[in-house]
């Protein structure tokens, strides 16, 4: 452009300019002569990925933990904001990520139950402890295999669907639109998703309870001299109310975990369609 103006007489002044313009234009001032490549060490390209990756999960970390920070301050001021929370899109997750959720999780916690109580009657037969099949299906079911599984499962689905939704939107630059409109962007999307998991898993839970309950009490008549009524019997008499609700707390947590990752996840979607999946 300045020799344009030099050949036809022609006076140039740049006005306005500020840091960024002037790099740019001295960027294009000079013709940027091509470098020569230069071939890189085998050994010192696999150290220098591998710093990559760690300063990679290092700087993911502390972006957790900053997310973290704000769900778990907004968890806190829910009851004060009630009215900030989208709503309207509770009750279709609630169903998605709840009752459509029931089929699977009943089936892999009744297996479990049949397996646990086939392979602890297999043992208890041998010191012909037959009735305390009920102990250890009941104790391990409510307090840790149901809500471990249950959450496993919606690992699986809810929490993969919540990445893989937020990082197309972030792809598509909808959130960024939301961002611009005013929105915020955790009371408009990460909070209905976190509730709708945290509060229909430990209905999941409850009813796997039962599921996978019944489970074992199958392998127990089919496999010991065990009547319905004494297994249940036996049943009151191990299980308490303690574990049961114990069992609950573990899947709230879970719950909150779960979903809170996968919407950390799809959030922390960067470039195209690879990282939704890689992310996913």
């Amino acid at each position: 452009m300045q020799n344009i103006a030099k050949i036809n007489h022609i006076q140039l002044q740049l006005i306005n300019t500020n840091a960024s313009i002037e790099n740019f234009i001295t960027l294009y001032k000079f013709p940027l002569e091509p470098k020569e490549l230069v071939k890189s060490n085998y050994l010192i390209n696999r150290i220098s990925k591998l710093g990559i990756f760690f300063q990679t999960q290092v700087i993911g970390l502390f972006e957790f933990i900053d997310f973290f920070g704000v769900i778990f301050i907004k968890s806190i001021s829910l009851p004060f904001n009630l009215n900030k929370i989208r709503w309207s899109d509770f009750p279709e997750l609630f169903i998605r990520n709840g009752i459509m959720a029931l089929p699977i999780t009943l089936l892999i916690v009744f297996l479990i139950g049949l397996i646990s109580g086939y392979q602890g009657a297999l043992q208890l037969k041998q010191f012909g402890a037959d009735i305390f099949i009920a102990d250890l299906v009941g104790i391990s079911i409510t307090r840790e295999l149901s809500p471990l599984m249950v959450a496993i499962l919606i690992a699986g689905r809810s929490g993969s669907s919540f990445a893989a939704q937020l990082g197309t939107m972030r792809v598509t630059e909808e959130i960024d639109a939301l961002d611009t409109m005013g929105f915020d962007r955790y009371n408009f999307l990460v909070m209905p998703r976190i509730l709708s998991v945290a509060l229909s898993i430990p209905i999941l839970v409850l009813i796997c309870n039962i599921v996978g309950i019944l489970g074992g009490l199958i392998a127990a008549m089919f496999t010991l001299d065990i009547t319905l009524i004494g297994y249940f019997n036996r049943l009151q008499d191990a299980l308490s109310i303690g574990d049961v609700v114990s069992g609950l707390i573990k899947s709230w947590f879970f719950g909150y975990l779960v979903s809170m990752i996968g919407c950390f996840k799809g959030l922390s979607v960067s470039g195209g369609a690879d990282s939704v999946g890689k992310r996913t």
